[in-house]
């Protein structure tokens, strides 16, 4: 297996990975109750990094968010020539 197609694989999971991350971490945050006078945690703790209390959540579903951010922008530099092929065939049969 070629390299470039190995680092496109990789770059696939972790953007798959990523991905799941922030969906699960979205929808805790979504189900957590937030607010004064109830207790927006799952359990008794007052670390931020923490990943059972909302601020935990948060600061994990921001950072895999960025991160899933980042990789898509990577993605579509490493199939560029790719989807610039697709574009240009619809509208001129052309061989990339």
């Amino acid at each position: 297996m070629r390299i470039k197609i190995r680092f496109k694989v990789i770059v696939d999971i972790l953007l798959f990975l990523s991905g799941l991350i922030s969906i699960g971490t979205g929808l805790a945050l979504l189900i957590l109750p937030s607010g004064p006078g109830t207790q927006a945690s799952l359990k008794t703790s007052s670390s931020v990094f923490d990943l059972f209390t909302r601020s935990g959540l948060k600061l994990f579903h921001d950072w895999s968010s960025i991160l899933l951010v980042a990789l898509i922008l990577f993605h579509l530099i490493l199939n560029w020539r790719m989807i610039f092929c697709y574009f240009r065939s619809a509208f001129k049969p052309a061989k990339c």
